[in-house]
């Protein structure tokens, strides 16, 4: 479990050559139970999980002035970094033109992953598709799924709970 850099990426493939890796991305604030099942499905099709975690400006700018992410990259990195599945983490760099996809054949250059994963509900899964094609990865899509004591717990639902209790 360690907070890694860009440069790293490439001499984690060397290290784990013969191991497959894993590798997904997303903002992770609020981190919940919903995160650790993804990530908990995520290790179960490889041997090393990788994640990227949304930087402060990108989440901003995706996210178009809904106040998120609450947590700052920091915390969130700190966070991820914590939870078991987790091997690897490193911070996504500013996106080019505020495009947040166009870091991905970046990512799968240095990194080499195995398998690439995304939730059903991720932004732009055919363009993810395509990226992926050049680099001989294969692309798992996932459903969200979750026990049902958990109340399908999201970041937005924990947000819209916390608003509601506030009196203004």
């Amino acid at each position: 479990m360690s907070i890694i850099e860009f440069k790293d990426l490439q001499y984690i493939r060397q290290k784990h050559r013969d191991e497959k890796i894993v590798f997904c991305s997303g903002t992770f604030d609020l981190t919940h139970a919903g995160h650790v099942l993804f990530f908990e499905d995520c290790h179960k099709y490889g041997d090393i999980l990788v994640v990227a975690l949304g930087n402060d400006y990108n989440q901003k700018i995706n996210n178009k002035g809904k106040g998120r992410p609450i947590q700052n990259e920091s915390t969130r990195l700190k966070m991820v970094s914590s939870l078991k599945p987790v091997d690897y983490v490193l911070l996504d760099m500013n996106a080019p033109n505020d495009d947040i996809l166009a870091m991905l054949p970046i990512f799968f250059d240095e990194l080499k992953p195995d398998i690439y994963i995304v939730n059903v509900d991720a932004s732009d899964i055919p363009r993810r598709q395509k990226l992926i094609k050049d680099f001989n990865i294969k692309m798992i899509i996932l459903e969200r799924t979750c026990p049902p004591e958990f109340n399908n717990i999201s970041t937005s639902k924990i947000i819209k709970k916390i608003k509601d209790e506030v009196e203004i």
